[in-house]
């Protein structure tokens, strides 16, 4: 009875399975079976390609999720906010090195407020090469060019910076208190702060929204501090250069460890060693390092550019010419305060307290103008790289034998 049981029900189904209607919703049950006998039995090993592409469309019929594109506003929001913090950082020194500062904290003369404005304005181009790195790679359809290793730290570095600004300018007036007084050298109040707060909170808020959506989609929240830690941590001894015979990739490695010292001063530094590099005494000395940090992360994404051979590529040409930028702008407000300022030395007590470490500064800013070409010996590495933008631009042999 139990046998004849069987036999019923095996030829019901085999009946059923005959019938085009019930076939087709049993079919997606059966495949699996049919695609485990059928690899079983080839011989050729390239014929899994074709079965792993079989199962993935046993589930609901489905295919691969197609990979997602970056939004249309994307590159718009990192030029508006390139803008903005820009423009809040220089309202920020216009505002802060002026001749109507407190009593006891007077400009002695129109040159000193000059060339200390243009010293921390050198931060100007390093902002401006960060965010046209990251809208030049906003500008595509997915997401390959966001979710590199320096795009992602160049947002996680502009997160900390704008976070740090808008703490800057909400307790200026405790920050650039001027000892024994009850006066600080700025206090924010009214629509001015809200425009300060608002362009560097949108920027951070912007950088770490990108940052987010960078990571693959599977990524727990709770695992992002981590991931954080683990990428910082990574960084920091991955500092050394590769090849130190390879001058780009040692320019690089000095930087970045030079940029993260004087961020360190500026932060951790007592009056007046945290006056280096910015020469700002207590108005802007504490406010300055965000940006030096920002160089010392511009400066690593170099230094790994460099070594994978990549570093005259256009979006590294971006960043380089950034951290150039800074050195010229920083350098020729030093020539002008010892050259150019009547009032140099005397109204320079916080530089004139640690000379070694004002001199060792501009000594070490000297190393941003060095260029990223390697005399007349070129290293296999910059060959391809000329190599490879000869051929964006089309250029052949017998353009270059005509020339």
């Amino acid at each position: 009875m139990r046998i004849q049981s069987i036999i019923t029900i095996a030829v019901c189904l085999v009946a059923s399975a005959s019938c085009s209607p019930i076939s087709s919703g049993l079919k997606k049950y059966r495949q699996p079976f049919k695609i485990g006998f059928d690899n079983a039995f080839k011989i050729d090993p390239s014929s899994s390609l074709s079965v792993k592409k079989d199962f993935s469309d046993l589930r609901g019929g489905g295919k691969a999720v197609a990979p997602k594109s970056v939004p249309a506003f994307l590159k718009w929001a990192y030029s508006a906010v390139g803008l903005a913090t820009t423009a809040a950082w220089t309202t920020i020194v216009i505002t802060t090195i002026r001749s109507n500062q407190p009593l006891g904290a007077i400009m002695p003369c129109m040159q000193h407020g000059l060339v200390n404005r243009i010293s921390v304005l050198s931060a100007v181009p390093l902002i401006l090469s960060s965010y046209g790195l990251l809208r030049s790679a906003a500008d595509s359809d997915t997401w390959d060019k966001l979710s590199s290793e320096s795009c992602r730290r160049q947002n996680l570095v502009l997160v900390a910076t704008g976070v740090a600004s808008a703490l800057w300018v909400n307790f200026a007036p405790t920050i650039t208190k001027i000892p024994g007084s009850e006066l600080s050298h700025q206090v924010y109040t009214g629509l001015m702060k809200q425009a300060l707060l608002g362009a560097f909170t949108s920027g951070a808020a912007l950088s770490a929204y990108v940052w987010k959506n960078s990571l693959p989609e599977d990524t727990p929240l709770l695992s992002l501090p981590g991931r954080v830690v683990d990428g910082v941590a990574k960084s920091i001894v991955s500092i050394a250069p590769v090849d130190p015979d390879y001058p780009i990739n040692v320019k690089y490695s000095l930087l970045t460890t030079g940029f993260l010292i004087l961020t360190a001063i500026q932060v951790l530094g007592p009056h007046p060693l945290a006056v280096i590099p910015s020469w700002t005494g207590r108005r802007l000395s504490r406010a300055f390092p965000v940006w030096t940090l920002l160089a010392a992360v511009t400066s690593f994404d170099l230094k790994e550019s460099a070594e994978k051979g990549k570093v005259l590529l256009h979006d590294n040409q971006i960043l380089s010419r950034g951290i150039r930028g800074y050195g010229v702008v920083y350098l020729a407000s030093k020539v002008g305060a010892v050259f150019f300022d009547p009032s140099f030395p005397v109204h320079y007590p916080a530089v004139k307290a640690v000379p070694g470490w004002a001199a060792a500064a501009i000594i070490f800013t000297t190393l941003t103008l060095r260029s990223d070409v390697v005399g007349d010996t070129l290293s296999n590495f910059v060959k391809e790289d000329i190599e490879f933008v000869k051929k964006c631009f089309g250029v052949t042999e017998k353009d270059q034998k005509k020339n």
